[in-house]
């Protein structure tokens, strides 16, 4: 009878969350279940993230295409982006996806590279996406709003300035929004108020 092995496990060890290394043998598996397509997709998608390297990319970007896109499309990309480091090859689609108004590809689409944008400018300035995600951050009624919001603490440094910097009580416009908005004004050079036309247009 042969053993079944439990990918969660050694998800939880590729993660850090449990003691142990992960195998080079496991990360053979873990990639066998993604050529497959089939078994516990997601724990394989982590695994080969901080796991592999640079030529299970085009084995990763498949769920960012195929039939389960918009179950694994998320995870797919940040499992390129930030746990392989390969965010110089996907730039210009993490770019498309903040900048654009609709879902592309996937369900959510729009949310995961919002997630991801600390490692898309680190170390690059991309003053369109950084005023992009703070008019997010301005428009409550935007589903990404925490997330653009979360990422802007993180990007620029603000956790300590901040009274609620995990905005577990930001439902509403406040002191430290002042202070998100004032500091992505500057580093972004974003010469429009968006909480402002937001008020003119209501």
């Amino acid at each position: 009878m042969s053993k079944i092995v439990d990918l969660s496990a050694i998800c939880d060890r590729a993660q850090g969350v449990a003691e142990g290394t992960v195998s080079p043998a496991e990360v053979e598996l873990a990639r066998e279940v993604l050529r497959k397509g089939s078994g516990d997709i997601a724990s394989a998608l982590y695994i080969v993230g901080f796991c592999g390297n640079s030529s299970d990319a085009e084995l990763v970007e498949n769920y960012m295409h195929g039939a389960d896109r918009h179950v694994h499309g998320e995870l797919a990309l940040k499992a390129l982006c930030r746990y392989l480091g390969l965010i110089e090859r996907y730039r210009s689609l993490v770019r498309e996806l903040i900048l654009s108004d609709r879902d592309l590809g996937w369900s959510g689409s729009r949310m995961a590279p919002i997630h991801l944008a600390d490692v898309y400018l680190a170390k690059f300035q991309d003053n369109e996406v950084g005023c992009r995600l703070l008019n997010i951050f301005c428009d409550f009624a935007n589903a990404s709003q925490p997330a653009a919001r979360s990422v802007l603490v993180k990007i620029l440094n603000l956790r300590q300035a901040l009274s609620d910097p995990f905005g577990l009580d930001s439902e509403e416009w406040n002191a430290d929004a002042d202070v998100i908005l004032s500091a992505a004004k500057k580093r972004f050079e974003c010469k429009d108020d968006p909480r402002r036309r937001k008020k003119l247009l209501h």
